[in-house]
């Protein structure tokens, strides 16, 4: 199974290489698939970015992903 998650685009270096928060988890993704500013909410894959997201839609996400979090943290 293959999972995208949506994070926000912190810094990006000059070979267009992103540091991302993942919901406090930093890590970077490739932009060359994608055109994001910093402060833009992507949709990240196998180290890149494969689509741009409003911001509502990243944070719908992301609660949902925390939401299944705490269920599976209080089975």
């Amino acid at each position: 199974m293959c999972i995208a998650a949506p994070a926000k685009i912190l810094e990006i270096d000059n070979n267009n290489v992103a540091t991302c928060d993942f919901g406090g988890v930093k890590q970077e993704a490739k932009l060359d698939l994608v055109d994001a500013d910093i402060g833009s909410y992507v949709l990240i894959h196998s180290g890149y970015a494969i689509e741009v997201l409003t911001e509502e839609a990243a944070k719908e996400t992301l609660n949902t992903w925390n939401e299944l979090l705490t269920e599976l943290e209080n089975e």
